[in-house]
């Protein structure tokens, strides 16, 4: 199946195009300045040739295929071989070698900018995401002394306040309230007594205790 040809025609295109632009000015032209865009659109069409062809999808071990690139390739040559001739013969032998150079600068001196621009926004995305690990973790860093700081504060209050292990609200300010065992701790030794007694014997067995506090 032959390959559509507008793909590769079109960086031909546009370094013919260029081509007869510089054929046109050559003589009239006073300086480089004058022409170097078209000379620059020339390159680019070369490059572009090639790249739309590795895009075009078209079998490359095709025979039809492996021969059009050739000649493309060629006759892209062929006019850049005649650009540069002319270029030569107008400003000095020379010219064109040093065009290819300066150019080639630029493009390096590009991508080094690319990729030093590239390398900033990686190295700021990743002072950013240090951020905020470090701020989650602050944040985590001061709920848990917040809280540690609460029960604590909640323990000491509970502790240095009277604690009783029966309903209040059935409360008549006498040991009837406890069962016969701790009646007697209660009639001996005092309601407060009884109550903490109490609350240890049921810490030990449940672990847990709630209190309502006077």
């Amino acid at each position: 199946m032959a390959e559509p040809v507008t793909a590769i025609l079109t960086g031909i295109a546009l370094v013919k195009k260029s081509v007869d632009f510089i054929k046109s000015n050559i003589s009239t032209a006073q300086d480089i300045g004058d022409i170097i865009s078209h000379v620059d659109n020339a390159l680019n069409g070369q490059q572009q040739a090639i790249k739309d062809r590795e895009k075009s999808g078209a079998d490359p071990f095709a025979t039809e295929n492996i021969a059009k690139e050739v000649i493309d390739v060629k006759l892209a040559q062929e006019q850049l071989n005649e650009m540069k001739q002319m270029i030569d013969l107008r400003f000095g032998h020379g010219t064109w070698s040093y065009i290819l150079e300066l150019r080639k600068k630029r493009l390096d001196a590009k991508k080094q900018a690319i990729k030093e621009e590239k390398a900033r926004r990686l190295k700021k995305r990743q002072e950013i995401e240090e951020y905020v690990k470090y701020g989650f973790i602050t944040i985590a860093v001061i709920l848990f002394l917040a809280v540690s700081i609460g029960v604590t504060v909640k323990f000491f209050v509970s502790t240095s306040e009277p604690v009783y292990a029966h309903e209040m609200e059935f409360d008549d300010n006498t040991c009837l309230v406890y069962n016969p065992k701790w009646f007697l701790v209660c009639m001996n030794e005092g309601r407060e007594f009884a109550d903490t007694d109490l609350y240890l014997e049921y810490k030990k067995r449940q672990n847990q205790w709630v209190t309502e506090n006077d």
